[in-house]
């Protein structure tokens, strides 16, 4: 199961991650204006893009002005008729990370404490329904039209 968050953009047909990356603290608008986009290694190699060997990524640096599209990704989970942002599934422990700033609903599902909000891992089959919401991203970018508001990941049958 993949839990995305950030924004992303369709790049010769595929959906890949763009990040941001700068210069060693100097404000360089050459650097400011360059992304890196990536997408797993298993969609195969296009042409101008390297492999990460620790990550199993295609990437490729790219100057803003190539991008034609871009929209932000946050995936959601439904877990006890509330609504929470997720945060990285473990497969080997086969657990899901859901994420809130209410405190009243942290203690009432036993989340921890951290220093930015609360967090609680549970077994994702355990939420009623995972979904991406897929939105207009900073870059001000359209919207591919092939991409829907609303992607559904996972959906408990019992619900």
């Amino acid at each position: 199961m993949e839990i995305r968050k950030g924004i992303y953009t369709v790049y010769n047909g595929i959906e890949m991650l763009v990040e941001e990356y700068y210069g060693h603290g100097i404000s360089d608008p050459k650097i400011e204006n360059h992304r890196r986009i990536s997408y797993k290694k298993e969609l195969g190699n296009l042409d101008g893009f390297k492999l990460d060997y620790k990550t199993n990524f295609f990437f490729k640096d790219i100057h803003i002005d190539e991008l034609k599209n871009a929209f932000t990704v946050e995936t959601k989970g439904k877990y006890h008729n509330e609504i929470f942002s997720l945060w990285g599934y473990n497969k080997k422990r086969n657990v899901i990370g859901l994420i809130t700033n209410n405190e009243k609903i942290a203690r009432k599902f036993d989340f921890i404490k951290l220093s930015e909000g609360y967090i609680k891992e549970i077994n994702p089959y355990l939420l009623d329904i995972i979904w991406e919401e897929r939105t207009k991203s900073k870059l001000n970018l359209p919207i591919p039209k092939e991409i829907k508001k609303k992607k559904i990941i996972y959906q408990n049958e019992l619900s």
